[in-house]
């Protein structure tokens, strides 16, 4: 994409986020067999956290990014995901998390950001967590640094390879509550499956009418 491209992708991606999502059509394409989509009738003890899809151009594509955690982490060590944590009391709002927490573990700079919408938010069954995806917009490659306690790799990946044919998968995991098959996405040898591929999910069946996608 030319330049002009990128930032009329930008503006139509911000619009398109104003209006009726995807969200529980696209969330259950990558919903693990035996996870729940929603929580149960008591919701006082649901944590609320929030994670940041970070878009930006790089060599003419559009591209995001993506850690891994790691292993020794309580909650979903080892896994790919956002950036992104649990709202704390001095955060303004969920948007202020995601940002916090975006700086907190891959250095990015707020002010090079701009939040230009939201996802449908999802809830994890195994952390009892509610996830508020927030995507944001950066007209320059950030110039990353991770934290090495909460990030163990960083990755840069353009978001047309989640629309590949080949990127859709069902592979076998392997986490503390034992082995099983899970729908995610492959991608430059990670497997992306759980929330993220959700978050995925949704960002693709938005995202697809304003790309087209050549096959590898």
């Amino acid at each position: 994409m030319l330049v002009s491209e990128l930032n009329k992708a930008k503006i139509r991606l911000s619009e398109t986020l104003k209006r009726v999502l995807p969200g529980e059509k696209a969330h259950r394409l990558m919903l693990p067999q035996g996870r729940e989509l929603y929580p149960a009738a008591d919701t006082g003890s649901i944590i609320q956290s929030s994670v940041l899809m970070l878009l930006f151009p790089f060599n003419e594509k559009i591209h995001t990014c993506l850690i891994r955690r790691p292993l020794a982490m309580r909650n979903h060590g080892g896994q790919i995901a956002f950036p992104g944590g649990r709202f704390e009391p001095s955060d303004k709002n969920l948007i202020d998390t995601a940002l916090r927490e975006s700086f907190e573990e891959i250095g990015t700079d707020i002010n090079q950001l701009e939040i230009i919408g939201a996802l449908t938010p999802l809830y994890v069954s195994v952390s009892n967590f509610t996830i508020n995806p927030f995507i944001a917009w950066s007209e320059v490659v950030p110039q990353f640094k991770i934290d090495s306690c909460e990030v163990d790799e960083l990755f840069i990946v353009p978001v047309e390879n989640f629309m590949h044919h080949t990127a859709n998968q069902i592979r076998e995991v392997t986490t503390i509550s034992g082995t099983f098959e899970v729908p995610g996405f492959y991608i430059d040898e990670l497997f992306i499956w759980g929330a993220t591929a959700m978050i995925i999910s949704e960002f693709i069946e938005i995202f697809k009418p304003m790309l087209v996608v050549k096959s590898p």
